[in-house]
């Protein structure tokens, strides 16, 4: 679409915005208003096209960009953005909910709804219990009677110096309730006041909601947090351990201490690897521990800014930090660790518990979570939990009920996992972790949770004074990795330390022995096919990486695919010792456009595989024709074969048959999952037929000219 056209249906789409009845808006794909109508302007009055939707409606921001359509509740109402097609632009429906549903609901939180003269007419349970009144007390009162008046005055006098009007009431609770400045000072009934969050907003009837939550427990955990990482801020530069924060080995922070047991200054140590303050001989023990998210203290030889070892001992820690995972470590010197070990512990753990609480709460949300009181009643329950504990045609209404009722959960985890919360319930733990394995029907692949618990405290609850929070997190995707890391760490073990054992052993032949000429040449010529054969698996570990992060470059150009057969095989022949090349290809030269460079490395691993998993056959033949606009090479061995349930697998990375006679024959298993990542990036295919002791047949499609597939 052009530029014109683009604006033409821009200017089309707000004329017929302007003529709908109901509030609408465009907001661009960061949330910035774009355009409202005269209902939407009417009811939410903006200060600039560039204000945020999100800021408006005190939403936390989604994933931005924005790219689907998307759903937000912003009690009283209900936001819906869709994308418009062939524009940047979205379009924000805003829907009125039910208030009387709202004032039944079970909402731990007051609202309260006025009329035009802003005095209130009806409101909900919580709020006559937060604010100490009877219905017929706040009937026809003022929501301003019930803040501090102080502090509502002083607000006001500032807004009608920034505005240079005058301001009722409502005016000044409707500004403050959409900034970020909507946390106020409230008085109940007997005298006491507590801190509470205002959303404020004007209904399409000119009447007026406002949505108050009770914010005195957590602005007493953000104070006690404050303080105690002040504490331990202070604490920790009065100690001689050094105290480093790092976020997966590159250090943010350090205490005065550091500079002391490394020797050098604190602005030379942020910024740096933890690694480099390491003995090298203890690299790969560190970084694994911090990979493994190890937490148990261990000793190793540190290095100072000017070389020199040091023997230390690490506490390392993990930590959430707003919504980031780093680690928290305690070096210091092995002839000082008991001088205030106990101390030292006692506060930082003191620090992990409340802020492992408090980030528990704030992210259960990500997660499968549910909420009981002290009995394991429900009393809320999100959509993931509910996935995993719904049972249709039945409604239990505990924890204890619904596990019972988990499908596909063994008897003896369900039994285990039961008792562990009949203990939490009944107060014999505070809390509690444990693992269970699901296997879906029909399906060899388990679902793997971790699920946890942990009790906590409602203060002013009209529920009761305590409940816990379960929260079951899937952790398949997790237990994947951890196999897929397994399979890299074995097969870099395994592969990369065959050669560089033969290249160490003969260097020792050679260093140790008086050899003789032939000899002493025989052993070199070993070390250079063992140092191209480490090259070349280094490379495949490099290409694979490129690939899948989408930086490996290609160069295209115009070549003959024949010679490229040509020559390559003559090359590949000379070197192959037991197998000659039976080569088919026509005098047509194929021209093809593509990276010589790579389908070069594919024709070399093709042959190369064939040659490797033939063991008892001499030969090996490559074709080469042309049907239509493309061209298809072949490489066919008489070797070993490939099962029928190996190849869904076989072209994905570190796959290797799993048989007797394979596992002697070395490789990484990258070979062919470089190949097909380099065929398909020519808009081209791979494909395989085999059977077993028969021999294979490798087969690739180019098109002749593969650029415009790349372009796509």
């Amino acid at each position: 679409m052009t530029e014109h056209s683009s604006t033409s249906a821009e200017a089309l789409i707000r004329a017929t915005l302007r003529a709908v009845s109901e509030p609408l808006a465009l907001v661009d794909r960061m949330g910035r208003i774009d355009f409202v109508n005269d209902t939407f302007h009417a009811q939410f009055p903006t200060h600039s096209n560039a204000e945020s939707l999100f800021s408006l409606f005190s939403l936390d921001e989604p994933s931005l960009p924005l790219s689907v359509s998307v759903h937000f509740r912003a009690i009283p109402y209900e936001l819906i953005i869709s994308p418009i097609a062939q524009t940047s632009l979205f379009v924000v429906s805003v829907k009125s909910l039910a208030i009387d549903r709202l004032l039944e609901s079970t909402l731990d939180a007051a609202l309260l709804v006025t009329d035009a003269d802003f005095h209130i007419t009806s409101f909900n349970e919580t709020a006559s219990t937060l604010f100490g009144y009877e219905e017929h007390e706040l009937i026809g009162r003022c929501p301003y009677d019930l803040h501090d008046h102080a502090e509502f005055d002083e607000r006001k006098r500032h807004l009608e110096q920034l505005n240079l009007k005058d301001l009722s009431p409502a005016d000044v609770l409707l500004l403050h309730g959409r900034d970020a400045e909507n946390e106020w000072v409230y008085h109940r009934k007997d005298g006491s006041i507590f801190y509470g969050r205002l959303y404020m907003t004007r209904l399409a009837d000119g009447q007026f909601f406002l949505f108050i939550v009770d914010m005195s427990a957590q602005k007493q955990i953000e104070s006690h947090l404050t303080k105690s990482e002040r504490r331990f801020r202070l604490f920790s530069e009065s100690i001689v351990e050094a105290v480093i924060f790092h976020d997966r080995g590159t250090i943010l922070d350090a205490n005065r201490a550091a500079e002391v047991i490394f020797r050098t200054k604190l602005e030379q140590i942020k910024g740096r690897n933890a690694l480099d303050f390491i003995h090298p001989d203890f690299h790969e023990e560190v970084s694994r521990r911090i990979e493994l998210h190890r937490n148990d203290p261990y000793e190793v030889t540190g290095q100072r800014a000017d070389g020199t070892p040091v023997e230390i001992e690490i506490f390392p820690r993990e930590i959430m930090y707003e919504k980031t995972r780093m680690r928290v470590t305690v070096i210091r010197d092995i002839s000082e660790r008991k001088k205030i070990e106990s101390m030292l512990e006692r506060e930082k753990n003191a620090i992990m518990r409340q802020r492992d609480i408090t980030q528990s709460i704030l992210q259960a949300s990500n997660e499968g979570f549910l909420l009981t009181e002290e009995d394991g009643s429900f009393i809320f329950m999100n959509v993931k939990a509910r996935k995993l504990l719904d049972v249709p045609g039945i409604a239990p209404s505990k924890i204890q009920e619904r596990i019972s009722m988990i499908p596909n959960l063994d008897l003896a985890t369900r039994y285990e996992m039961l008792q562990q919360v009949e203990e939490l319930l009944a107060g014999k733990h505070s809390e509690l972790s444990f693992r269970f394995t699901l296997q879906r029907p029909n399906e060899s692949n388990h679902l793997y949770f971790e699920f946890y618990a942990t009790s906590i405290k409602k203060e002013r609850s009209r529920i009761s004074r305590h409940g816990f929070l379960f929260v079951f997190r899937d952790r398949t995707e997790e237990q994947k990795m951890d196999q897929v890391k397994d399979e890299l760490i074995s097969t870099v073990s395994h592969e990369l330390r065959t050669p560089l054992s033969s290249i160490l052993g003969y260097l020792e032949l050679l260093r140790y022995r008086q050899l003789t000429p032939e000899k002493t040449q025989r052993y070199v010529e070993i070390m250079h096919e063992e140092a191209k054969r480490l090259t070349t698996l280094l490379n495949e570990f490099l290409d694979i990486q490129r690939m899948e992060g989408g930086k490996q470059p290609y160069d295209f150009k115009s070549f003959s695919l024949r010679q490229l057969l040509l020559d390559t095989t003559d090359a590949f022949g000379e070197t192959a010792e037991t197998h000659h090349i039976v080569l088919d290809v026509k005098e047509d030269p194929v021209m093809i456009v593509a990276d010589e460079n790579k389908i070069k490395q594919v024709v070399l691993n093709l042959l190369s595989n064939a040659i490797k998993y033939s063991p008892f056959a001499d030969h090996v033949t490559v074709s080469l024709h042309t049907q239509g606009e493309q061209a298809i090479i072949t490489v066919t061995d008489h070797g070993l074969g490939i099962p029928q349930n190996a190849f869904d697998k076989l072209f994905t990375k570190f796959y290797r048959v799993d048989n007797s006679a394979v596992r002697k024959i070395g490789g990484t298993g990258l070979g062919l999952a470089i190949c097909k990542e380099i065929i398909e990036s020519h808009g081209g295919a791979i494909s395989v037929e085999s059977e077993l002791h028969q021999g294979s047949t490798f087969t690739v499609v180019l098109d002749l000219d593969s650029r415009k597939d790349y372009a796509k």
